[in-house]
């Protein structure tokens, strides 16, 4: 597919890419959407999700001002739910360095709603608007963090909770609407990229959403989740079992910062049948789990700095 080296800087990426069932139905459906005009269009275009997390955070409302300040327009906004599949797929070249102990916990935090926006960059931009945004996001690891993007701006708790999730190059914005969205909806999103302008049902969703951002979010933060389930654990009526016992040992090391197994102890905790706050325990997995399996790589990295900075030989986003 010679139109890959105008999407990607990551030759991986454009191998893998050619050859997956969601780029490739993707970008057939923004080639029927957008004509001659699609390596403009999609030279201009942006996605960002505000995840589960995110929402029930009420971030919301510093994302919109966030991309309005930095020459983004949102032309949709599209309601969605995860499966077990989709966001494995989703980050599936990602995930390749997970443990299974994030994976459990990834999918307590992603079975909540979340919300898709799609956004039009303004003209005069280098850069693909994927690109520029990737950029202005910052990193996931809060030590690598700048001041002045997005993610710093919304403080996210760790590396799980990062509240956002972006496409990082024009072929993972088309391999996303490839992965997340059925025909009907794919092409509507795509309508509204050539277009240009959020239609009146994308404005509703997006002041509904923005009405619930502005009641206020959860505080998602470790030390209250870990008091209210080791107070769960304390009082249940099975609290002299030598499970709640061990879960109160557990729960121990969570409040002096240790990591823990987590598979083993969501089974005890669902031994005892115990009625949890869903984001409590979400938060718990996410601050108190290890993220990866050391050693190991990740098969996809983002693209490095500058690498969208000249155009590649052969290549011209306007073709």
């Amino acid at each position: 597919m010679n139109t890959l080296p105008s999407l990607t800087r990551l030759p991986l990426k454009a191998e893998l890419y050619q050859r997956e069932t969601y780029f490739r139905e993707g970008f057939s459906d923004a080639v029927e959407s957008f004509g001659p005009a699609v390596g403009e269009l999609l030279h201009r275009s942006a996605l960002l999700m505000v995840k589960p997390d995110g929402l029930v955070a009420a971030k919301l409302r510093t994302v919109v001002e966030y991309l309005g300040e930095h020459d983004f327009e949102i032309v949709a906004a599209q309601p969605m739910s995860f499966t077990p599949h989709s966001w494995r797929e989703l980050w599936r070249y990602q995930l390749t360095s997970a443990t299974l102990d994030r994976l459990k916990v990834n999918e307590h935090v992603l079975s909540r709603p979340a919300l898709l926006l799609l956004l039009r960059s303004g003209e005069g931009h280098e850069v693909p608007g994927t690109v520029r945004l990737s950029g202005l996001k910052g990193s996931a690891t809060l030590s690598a963090q700048r001041p002045g993007t997005l993610r710093s701006l919304l403080g996210q708790p760790n590396r799980v909770l990062s509240f956002i999730h972006v496409a990082d190059e024009p072929a993972d914005l088309v391999r996303e609407l490839g992965l997340l969205c059925d025909r009907a909806t794919r092409l509507r999103l795509l309508t509204a990229l050539a277009e240009g302008r959020l239609s009146a049902e994308g404005r509703a969703v997006l002041d509904e959403e923005l009405r619930r951002c502005d009641e206020g979010g959860l505080d998602l933060s470790p030390e209250p989740a870990v008091e209210r389930v080791a107070r769960a654990v304390r009082e249940c009526p099975q609290a002299d079992d030598p499970a709640a016992g061990w879960l109160l040992e557990q729960l121990a090391a969570m409040s002096r910062g240790e990591r823990v197994a987590w598979r083993p102890f969501v089974r005890e905790l669902e031994r005892l049948d115990l009625e949890l706050d869903h984001w409590d325990l979400a938060v718990l997995g996410t601050h108190f789990i290890t993220y990866d399996e050391p050693g190991w790589a990740k098969v996809l990295e983002n693209p490095p700095p500058g690498a969208w900075s000249t155009p590649m030989a052969g290549s011209d986003h306007r073709s």
